[in-house]
């Protein structure tokens, strides 16, 4: 039996769109939890291929697909990409493209470089 733990983080930017509002987190089409603003979640799943999206009222993320392997952490972050002159265009944005009204992407390991 292996001890380590598997299960991804989600990290939610702080931003002045939908401060109020959580987003909910879907894992494989399933709610499995709502995410703050500038907030953290911690999902614990099962090793395989997996989609996440993240959702405020009709509006959402596009789905992105990823692998989970054995003792795996992965670390995403989500949040609006409406932010300065682009509020102008929030309405239009929720009417006409609701799948980009969020965004949800995997952040990448952060190496150090010595030199």
């Amino acid at each position: 039996m292996n001890n380590q733990e598997t299960y991804i983080e989600i990290s939610r930017i702080s931003q002045y769109v939908n401060k109020l509002r959580g987003y909910s987190v879907l894992i494989d089409g399933t709610e499995v939890g709502n995410i703050k603003d500038g907030g953290r979640l911690r999902i614990d799943l099962q090793p395989g291929e997996h989609v996440i999206q993240v959702k405020v009222d009709w509006c959402t993320s596009q789905i992105l697909r990823f692998n989970l392997a054995e003792g795996e952490v992965l670390k995403f972050r989500c949040g609006s990409p409406i932010r300065g002159w682009k509020l102008l265009l929030v309405l239009f944005t929720v009417l006409a493209r609701p799948e980009n009204y969020l965004f949800i992407e995997q952040e990448e390991e952060k190496t150090l470089l010595c030199e």
